[in-house]
């Protein structure tokens, strides 16, 4: 099965959504401000897509944050995440293990790649 993170008023997420639901894909929707992604799946989701593709660096919760400015090592980065789930940048889809991230955000072809 399909799971797709983030948050249900996200574009990127809601495109994301009704892709899948175009094409017939079973997925689960996980909320990470409510349901929290493991310290242990954000893990393993950076070391497969990379943590840069994990911080939304772009996103209003980064900017006030200002964690630009605080050369972040990447044990400190990805425990910002932990704690500020909203900087995920979407969407975060795994399948089997297997983690999809994209810098570039929605990508129709690349996601149906990824979970077909």
């Amino acid at each position: 099965m399909v799971i797709l993170f983030g948050v249900p008023t996200c574009t990127q997420i809601r495109n994301s959504k009704a892709l899948f639901e175009e094409n017939n894909i079973e997925y689960e929707f996980i909320n990470v401000k409510k349901q929290p992604v493991s310290e242990k799946q954000l893990k393993e989701a950076a070391s497969q897509v990379g943590l840069n593709e994990l911080i939304n660096s772009k996103g209003p919760t980064y900017r006030k944050l200002g964690l630009k400015d605080m050369n972040l090592s990447e044990n400190e980065a990805l425990q910002w995440l932990l704690k500020e789930q909203g900087m995920i940048k979407r969407p975060l889809i795994e399948k089997d293990g297997k983690y999809w991230g994209s810098s570039k955000g929605f990508n129709r072809e690349a996601i149906l790649g990824f979970v077909s």
